[in-house]
């Protein structure tokens, strides 16, 4: 950086300054929650995948009986995890939420609202 000022070239950044996605992942995960909301957008939707996944596999539910809006059984539990988990955890928007877990933008807002009250 220094030998591009002397001379006399203007960067902005330098890409050798974060070095790994490992990096940045450790600092967003130190970051209060308003930050990582603003940095949702990094979260892939592979990541999100990955996790609905592991815990419909915990709680013996399929991915498609969660993405179908059912409410039978551990399913609306499941969803109200997954929905709080992935919303103040990870700072995931609520319309990806719904988008990923099969339901409205307003109904993981009622979910994150009931959760919040209990």
């Amino acid at each position: 950086m220094k030998s591009l000022r002397r001379s006399g070239e203007r960067v902005l950044t330098d890409e050798r300054v974060l070095e790994t996605d490992e990096f940045v992942w450790r600092v967003l995960g130190e970051a209060d929650h308003r930050t990582r909301h603003l940095f949702s957008s990094l979260l892939t939707s592979r990541q999100v995948q990955e996790i609905i996944g592991t815990i419909c596999k915990k709680e013996g539910i399929s991915i498609q009986e969660l993405q179908r809006g059912s409410r039978r059984g551990p399913i609306p539990r499941v969803r109200a995890y997954l929905a709080w988990k992935l919303a103040r955890e990870l700072g995931v928007s609520l319309a990806e939420i719904g988008r990923q877990l099969g339901v409205s933008t307003s109904a993981i807002s009622q979910i994150l609202d009931r959760k919040q009250k209990r």
